[in-house]
C-alpha cells in the first residue's frame, strides 16, 4: 500500500513536470537586445524619416552671434513643399536653430489723411504754380506725409507736375516730380514723394498748361505702411510661350523652380489699351492689383503706360498664364518679359563648429520648431553676418544598418530546439525511475 502510494505521487510529480514543459514550448523564445549604438548628429538630424539629398556648404565672411541666409532658385527646386526639410548643420552633422523669414511682412496699415486749402495761384509764362496750405489734424502735433493726392479736372488731360515743399510758404524746396492724367478711362492723381517731409506748404507746377487747368483740391498722406523686401526680390527671365488663339494673346511663363513670384513685368511696343487675366497651372484665376488693364499711350511730350502685373499675393503656381483681351486689334507685341520674386530668409545662431551646412530634398522631413523663434524681436537688432550658399553637392544615400543578430541560441529554433531535448532526457529520466519503482 505504501509503495503504491509512492508510485502516485511519482507519477503526478511526472504530469506536472510534463505540463510545465509544455508551457515552455508554447512560449515564445526570449529575445535579448542588441546593443544600441550611441546616436550620432547625424541620426538627429534625420530623425523625422528619409533622406536628404543635397548639401551646400555655408561661406561665413567673419564670425558672429547671429548669421543671415538667403535662398537661391536651386534651394526652391530641390526642396520640400514649405520648406519644411531645411536644416542647417554644423561641421558635427549636428543641427543648427533657425527660423525663417519672408519678404511679405508688414506693418500695420495706418494712413493719416491732411486736408488742404488753395491759398495761391499763379502763372509763369506757360506754367501754372498752385501752393496749398495742410492742415493739421490737431493743435501742437507735427504734420508729416509720403504722398500727394490731387484733385483732377474733368477734362482729358495729360500734364507734367513738380512739387515743392516750404514750412513757411516763402522758401521753397523740390521734393519730387510726376504725371498727373485722366484719358481714355485712365488716371492718375497721387505722387508718391521719396520719404516723410513735415511740410505745412506745398506748391504744385503744373507745366505746359496753357489752357489753365483747375487742381482744386490736394491731400497730404502719411502711410505707414512698410513693406521689408528690398532684400528679397530677386528678378530673372523665365522660359515663357506665347501663343494667339482666336483673339486673345496667351503668355506661358514657367515656374518649375517654384518661385514666389510676385510681378511679372512685360517689354512692349506699340500703342495699346487691353483687359488681362492671370491664371494659375489649375487654371485658377489669380487676383492681381489695379484695374486689369494693360496700356501704353505715346504722346507728344511723354508716354504713359501700366504693363505690369502686380499679384495681391506672391504664387508659387508651376506656371502662371497670361490672358490678353485683343478684341478686334492686332496682337501687341511683346518684346521681353521678367518676373520678380521674393525669396526667404534663414537666421541662425552661430557657434565654434564650423562650417555650416545647410541640406533639404527630404519630401518624408517635418518642420523643426526650435526655441530661436522666441527671440526673434530681439535678434533682428543684432547685426547679422550674410553667408552665401556654395556649390550644390548630393548627399550618398546612406547604407541600411544590419541588424545585429545573437548567437543561434537566441533565435526561436534554437530555443525550441534546447527546450525539446531537455523535456525528453527529463521524460526519460522520469519513466526510468517509475519503471524501478514497480
Amino acid at each position: 500500500m505504501r509503495r503504491k502510494r509512492k508510485t502516485g505521487q511519482r507519477t503526478r510529480a511526472a504530469a506536472v513536470l510534463l505540463a510545465v514543459l509544455g508551457g515552455l514550448l508554447l512560449s515564445p523564445p526570449v529575445v535579448y537586445p542588441a546593443q544600441s549604438a550611441a546616436a550620432s548628429p547625424e541620426a538627429a538630424v534625420k530623425a523625422g524619416g528619409g533622406q536628404w539629398k543635397f548639401s551646400r556648404e555655408l561661406s561665413i565672411p567673419e564670425t558672429a552671434p547671429y548669421y543671415e541666409l538667403y535662398l537661391d532658385e536651386a534651394v526652391y527646386r530641390s526642396a520640400a513643399e514649405e520648406l519644411r526639410d531645411l536644416r542647417i548643420t554644423d561641421r558635427t552633422g549636428a543641427p543648427v536653430p533657425y527660423y525663417l523669414e519672408n519678404g511679405e511682412r508688414t506693418v500695420e496699415e495706418h494712413d493719416a489723411v491732411y486736408s488742404s486749402a488753395l491759398i495761391h495761384r499763379a502763372v509763369k509764362g506757360t506754367d501754372t504754380l498752385l501752393d496749398y496750405q495742410i492742415k493739421p489734424l490737431a493743435e501742437h502735433v507735427d504734420i508729416q506725409g509720403n504722398k500727394l493726392v490731387i484733385e483732377l479736372p474733368a477734362e482729358s488731360f495729360l500734364k507734367h507736375v513738380e512739387v515743392w515743399g516750404g514750412y513757411d510758404g516763402l522758401a521753397w524746396e523740390q521734393v519730387a516730380t510726376g504725371d498727373l492724367y485722366a484719358t481714355n478711362g485712365l488716371s492718375a492723381d497721387s505722387i508718391t514723394l521719396e520719404r516723410g517731409y513735415k511740410f505745412s506748404y506745398y506748391r504744385l507746377v503744373v507745366k505746359n498748361n496753357p489752357e489753365g487747368l483747375e487742381f482744386p483740391g490736394l491731400k497730404l498722406v502719411d502711410s505707414s505702411r512698410e513693406w521689408r523686401t528690398a532684400a528679397f526680390l530677386r528678378q530673372k527671365t523665365p522660359q515663357t510661350e506665347i501663343t494667339q488663339v482666336e483673339n486673345r494673346t496667351e503668355i506661358l511663363i514657367s515656374n518649375m523652380d517654384r518661385l514666389k513670384i510676385g510681378r511679372v513685368k512685360l517689354g512692349s511696343t506699340g500703342n495699346f489699351l487691353r483687359r488681362y487675366e492671370l491664371y494659375d497651372s489649375n487654371g485658377v484665376r489669380i487676383p492681381v492689383a489695379g484695374s486689369g488693364e494693360l496700356y501704353r499711350l505715346d504722346f507728344k511730350d511723354t508716354r504713359i503706360s501700366q504693363t505690369e502685373i502686380q499679384l495681391l499675393a506672391p504664387s508659387s503656381s508651376g506656371s502662371l498664364r497670361v490672358v490678353i483681351y485683343n478684341l478686334d486689334d492686332a496682337p501687341i507685341t511683346i518684346t521681353d518679359l521678367q518676373i520678380e520674386y521674393l525669396v526667404d530668409r534663414l537666421v541662425f545662431a552661430g557657434g565654434e563648429e564650423m562650417p555650416y551646412s545647410l541640406i533639404y530634398g527630404n519630401t518624408l522631413a517635418t518642420a523643426p520648431q526650435y526655441d530661436i523663434i522666441n527671440f526673434k524681436d530681439r535678434i533682428d537688432g543684432e547685426k547679422l553676418v550674410q553667408a552665401t550658399l556654395g556649390a550644390e553637392t548630393a548627399v550618398p544615400e546612406a547604407a541600411e544598418e544590419p541588424q545585429e543578430q545573437g548567437g543561434w541560441f537566441q533565435g526561436q529554433w534554437g530555443f525550441n530546439a534546447i527546450i525539446i531535448t531537455v523535456s525528453l532526457l527529463l521524460i526519460l529520466i522520469v519513466a526510468r525511475k517509475l519503471g524501478r519503482t514497480k
